[in-house]
């Protein structure tokens, strides 16, 4: 009887403690509204361990920055900024909580929610940035406590924190009214009811985020909408993702998401035009290609996403471009090699195809623009302009098109050390879009140097030093998800300990 109530008792306690845990998070979630079109999770404590804030090295620093702050402050500002710049935690805000940023309609700017660890320590604080005269005194509205700095205000109940900007006094007022409001709500009125916003603070990358395509900047948008058809609702998609610190990479992984059955079916038929790539054309490009792009597409299923999204284009040009659509199947890679002033970019584009419909098309839209077109062998040519020649054909069963001479010449010419042989390459096996930009040949080119020594000045060597650091970038897309890959040349080194010592480094500290 005793075994079974100690039994019993146990288990009260283990779902006191769950409810509790889930209500404290819940409860400063709560307070995100639920039309926030963006919402973005940092894991501090996470990121802390991976810089390294608390090695020997960052302590140093930490104390110079502390003897240089000792004189300006009286001893009681600096007591409690000693504090807090030794251990964060003294701030007042749980660390090991998220600390989330979201954009929404209703709040003019970007909006901080943080979870309140010891609310002592967070008054202790905001004591501190009075009296610097950094914020206005602490007062209460309606149960919440409110303090207004200069551009905006931090406010605050038991267990939650939020900072918000706001310009102008009848803006502030607004804002005022509508974090009151948050900080009251409950979790039923608010994002963490959301799929979206469940799915992505699962996620385990060290950023976590979700975003409508609508909160885009409107120039991004129109990009995007480029490639959708005109039915798509941007704001019932939405983009998942996660931004990770590893040993010698940052990767930001991201996928598609909608809550409507019908808009998911839309993005899986965008995704179905890509294939899995076989890298058929990687031997043809050297590893010092600076820009490089494969990918394998099924020609038909792309012209059926395209139509209907060509009124940018001459509608004689979009025809034919469409029909040319229709002989591609399978691999296309694209090379950048250098990047001349005031030029077009030297370029060479390979890729599958089933018949030579593509090229007479291309010999089309040259003839419909006017162009000047030679033929120089069976289904070859150069279609010639005052900016530069076009050379376009197939040779060895490939189409090919380039604007260089010297690239034409060396079609299918097998590199001794080529793309295959890059350390990229095992990221492009299979990838339906891969894409890559070789840093050391980017900051080699011509015109960088160019830039660096006549235009830019001392500044710009500071950057590039830095830029010497990455080895590549890439990007690429699967059927649902996407990734960006920063990979630095140190590949023993969490990337995130390396950009804080780059960082110390270059300011001294």
């Amino acid at each position: 009887m005793v075994k079974k109530l100690i039994s019993q008792l146990s288990v009260l306690v283990v779902l006191i403690i769950t409810f509790a845990a889930c209500s404290k998070q819940s409860e400063y979630t709560s307070a995100i509204p639920s039309d926030a079109s963006s919402v973005v999770a940092v894991n501090l404590q996470s990121l802390i361990q991976k810089a390294e804030l608390d090695n020997q090295e960052n302590q140093a620093s930490k104390q110079k920055i502390l003897d240089a702050l000792k004189s300006e402050m009286n001893a009681a500002t600096f007591q409690q900024l000693e504090k807090v710049i030794k251990n964060p935690g003294e701030s007042g805000i749980d660390l090991k909580a998220p600390i989330y940023v979201f954009t929404s309609p209703s709040l003019p700017q970007p909006t901080v929610v943080a979870r309140i660890g010891k609310e002592d320590d967070l008054n202790a604080s905001l004591d501190v940035l009075v009296k610097e005269q950094i914020i206005q005194p602490v007062t209460e509205t309606d149960g919440i406590n409110i303090s207004t700095t200069q551009g905006g205000l931090i406010a605050f109940n038991a267990s939650t924190l939020m900072i918000t900007g706001a310009e102008g006094t009848n803006q502030t007022e607004k804002t005022k009214a509508d974090i009151v409001n948050l900080l009251k709500q409950s979790a039923e009125n608010s994002i963490s009811q959301s799929e979206a916003f469940q799915r992505a603070i699962k996620r385990q990358e060290d950023i976590r985020f979700f975003a409508s395509l609508n909160a885009l900047p409107e120039m991004y948008r129109q990009q995007v909408s480029l490639v959708l058809p005109s039915s798509f609702p941007l704001n019932d998609i939405i983009l998942l993702g996660g931004l990770s610190f590893e040993k010698g990479k940052i990767i930001l992984k991201t996928e598609s998401f909608s809550e409507k059955e019908e808009v998911r079916e839309l993005i899986k038929q965008q995704l179905e035009m890509y294939k899995e790539s076989d890298n058929t054309f990687c031997k043809f490009f050297p590893a010092s290609t600076p820009a490089f792009i494969n990918m394998s597409i099924n020609g038909e299923k792309a012209h059926d996403l395209l139509k209907g999204n060509t009124a940018f284009l001459p509608p004689v040009v979009a025809e034919k471009l469409e029909k040319a659509l229709d002989s591609l199947d399978g691999d296309i890679a694209i090379g950048f090699f250098s990047f001349p002033i005031f030029k077009t970019p030297t370029a060479i584009i390979y890729a599958e195809v089933k018949n030579d419909n593509a090229v007479k098309e291309l010999y089309n839209i040259g003839k419909t623009s006017n162009e000047e077109i030679i033929e120089l062998g069976k289904n070859e040519y150069v279609s010639k302009s005052k900016r530069n020649n076009i050379f376009f054909g197939i040779k060895d069963k490939y189409m090919y098109v380039t604007n260089d001479e010297q690239l034409y010449k060396n079609i299918g010419k097998v590199e001794k050390g080529s793309v295959n042989d890059t350390p990229y390459a095992p990221e492009m096996k299979g990838k339906p879009l891969f894409t890559a930009a070789n840093m050391e040949a980017i900051l080699d080119l011509p015109i960088i140097k160019m830039w660096v020594g006549f235009v830019a000045g001392k500044q710009a060597d500071t950057y590039l030093k830095l830029a010497s650091h990455i080895a590549y970038i890439s990007c690429s897309r699967e059927v649902e998800t996407g990734e960006i890959t920063l990979c630095l040349k140190d590949k023993d080194t969490n990337a995130l300990k390396q950009i804080v010592d780059l960082a110390r480094q270059y300011t001294g500290m």
